[in-house]
């Protein structure tokens, strides 16, 4: 009796230790690609700069530097930054894309030429693309490492050394 007893909590600690994995697994996954879709939104939102700065070195209340610095903006390989770099860096672009477009707004000719109210659309659209990525690869990130910090889930966490996710956080809003 007590051997089937022994047998049946062994059975029932395994198949709890295995749904605890492929929960850590999906969970994982899920977190990776909310972060695939964050890349590829950011990406995207790269390709509008080189149209950007030519636009902003035709304002004369901003000068050819800051066009310059801005279409340095624009990397090859984002992912050989650090994600805390990476917020850093998109931060920045933001802000930048904010003084173009406050530079611009002082000039009429600019906010009536078509292609220059399409490119800010589409970077506005993109922006707002950016926030709901971020929200869902920041909320699928929070849910994995609370999982990980209950235990004894947490112990699971450690055997397979699954680690907490960073957050990405910067204010993406134009």
């Amino acid at each position: 009796m007590v051997v089937w007893f022994l047998f049946g909590a062994m059975c029932v600690l395994v198949l709890i230790f295995i749904l605890a994995y492929f929960k850590f697994a999906s969970l994982s996954k899920q977190t990776q690609k909310a972060w695939q879709q964050l890349d590829h939104q950011l990406k995207f939102r790269m390709e509008f700069i080189p149209s950007l700065a030519l636009s902003a070195a035709s304002l004369s209340e901003l000068d050819r530097e800051f066009a310059y610095q801005l279409s340095s903006f624009k990397m090859p390989n984002p992912q050989k930054l650090s994600l805390k770099e990476r917020v850093e860096h998109e931060a920045k672009l933001t802000h930048a894309f904010q003084t173009v477009f406050e530079a611009a707004s002082k000039h009429p000719e600019l906010t009536n030429d078509e292609h220059f109210s399409k490119l800010k659309d589409s970077i506005i659209q993109s922006e707002q693309k950016i926030q709901r990525a971020k929200k869902k690869y920041n909320s699928t990130a929070h849910t994995f490492n609370i999982i990980t910090t209950v235990i004894p889930l947490n112990l699971i966490a450690k055997m397979f050394e699954m680690e907490p996710y960073d957050y990405f956080d910067f204010d993406s809003s134009l």
